[in-house]
């Protein structure tokens, strides 16, 4: 008889995000998940099955936590345009107050792995998806409610999106405040 779980997966998860955030997949091993963790080998496998097992439940819990909290700031205010706003202060925030000095997790995730790991490119592009929707309707109704000219489309989702993206990858530079926020009122302006 199996003896029931001391421990609480999702703690354990948002200990694996830390360490694969910080890492990477090929250079988080196995006992440093487990040191991470605080879980022994046997359990750590016997609840989330081998590392890469552990990985995509850990690209989970990334995307359930921060992801649909960037979606949420979105798409919360009455404004279209104070959503992306909002999206995009808090990113430069977390950048420049060293929260995401790594960027982000999802992002990283394919570029290290999207190659060589469809489940892990499959969950980076779902998001990205997500991430697009969001943008999508939220300038939407920053269109129909005059604050953009006429609705721009799914082209200026897309475009957002990457601007994102950029910024998550130049996270890893450890860029000034100043920078960021110039890169960002350069998209909005393209708006």
């Amino acid at each position: 008889m199996a003896r029931p779980r001391s421990f609480d997966p999702n703690m354990v998860l948002d200990h694996a995000v830390g360490a694969f955030w910080r890492n990477g997949y090929d250079a988080a091993g196995i006992e440093a998940l487990c040191d991470v963790t605080k879980l022994g080998p046997g359990s750590l496998y016997a609840a989330f099955g081998g590392k890469r097992d552990l990985f995509l439940a850990a690209l989970d819990r990334y995307r359930d936590q921060v992801s649909a909290d960037a979606i949420r700031r979105i798409s919360s205010p009455a404004s279209g345009l104070s959503g992306i706003r909002a999206y995009f202060a808090n990113l430069v925030d977390a950048i420049a107050e060293g929260r995401r000095r790594r960027g982000c997790l999802l992002t990283n995730s394919l570029i290290e792995m999207g190659e060589r790991d469809p489940a892990v490119s499959e969950k980076v592009i779902l998001n990205l998806v997500r991430l697009e929707t969001a943008f999508a309707t939220a300038l939407t109704r920053a269109s129909a409610d005059g604050e953009i000219g006429p609705e721009p489309g799914a082209k200026a989702a897309n475009f957002l999106v990457c601007v994102v993206q950029g910024l998550n990858v130049l996270a890893n530079t450890q860029p000034n405040r100043q920078t960021l926020e110039q890169i960002v009122a350069s998209a909005l302006r393209a708006l």
